[in-house]
């Protein structure tokens, strides 16, 4: 994605390529960090220290990296971080909770995204300061990586937080909750390939995406 993304501005000076590279690394980073923290803070709040034990309610990206996670996603624009464990007994009220932790991710890297657009609108505006362009850069980058993040693990595919929301309110012999533990890595594969193809993913994305720029727009 990154370098779809570099090479579709050949004419771009060096520098501004710079501040692409930069700015898009930067944004990645951040989305990947706090979606993994959310759901390791959420777990915490509900009475499940696993994750905090072993040192993944972090804001510290290299607690969450994935190597090949991160790869995926510059070249392909889909990627993932190292899941954050948790321990559904210590929850309380076990299917609210988990399916609270299952979403927190997706929630804040909506949050995320929410707040980003706007700033983008205002920094995009004609200007020679190098600073005001990384600014730009960096919150448009922000606000699309996060509702990517957001849109793909909305997906009910196993192992995305789209299927654990839905699987915490069902029973673990449900037929489509042991279909997707058995295959779901499969056809995350293929759906993978399917987006990497196609424009299907950046109809969700625009989906997902309209109610923050149609609010927004009421007041730009």
């Amino acid at each position: 994605m990154l370098f779809d993304l570099l090479f579709s501005y050949n004419s771009m000076p060096f520098v501004q390529k710079l501040i692409i590279f930069f700015t898009f690394s930067l944004a990645v980073v951040f989305a990947l960090t706090i979606h993994e923290f959310a759901h390791a803070f959420v777990a915490h709040r509900l009475g499940d220290n696993t994750a905090k034990l072993q040192g993944r309610m972090s804001l510290n990206p290299m607690v969450h990296f994935d190597v090949l996670g991160i790869i995926c996603f510059l070249f392909f624009g889909f990627g993932w971080a190292k899941p954050v464990p948790i321990n559904t007994y210590n929850f309380s009220h076990i299917k609210r909770d988990t399916f609270l932790v299952s979403i927190s991710g997706i929630v804040t890297n909506l949050i995320i995204a929410f707040i980003f657009y706007p700033l983008s609108m205002l920094l995009n505006v004609a200007s020679n300061s190098v600073i005001l362009e990384i600014l730009y850069w960096l919150c448009a980058f922000m606000f699309e990586i996060n509702l990517v993040f957001a849109v793909f693990n909305l997906l009910p595919i196993y192992p995305l937080d789209g299927f654990n929301a839905i699987a915490s309110q069902l029973r673990y012999d449900n037929p489509f909750v042991t279909f997707m533990q058995r295959y779901g890595s499969l056809i995350l594969i293929l759906v993978v390939i399917i987006f990497s193809y196609t424009n299907i993913f950046g109809y969700l994305v625009s989906y997902v995406g309209y109610p923050i720029s149609w609010f927004w727009g009421l007041f730009f």
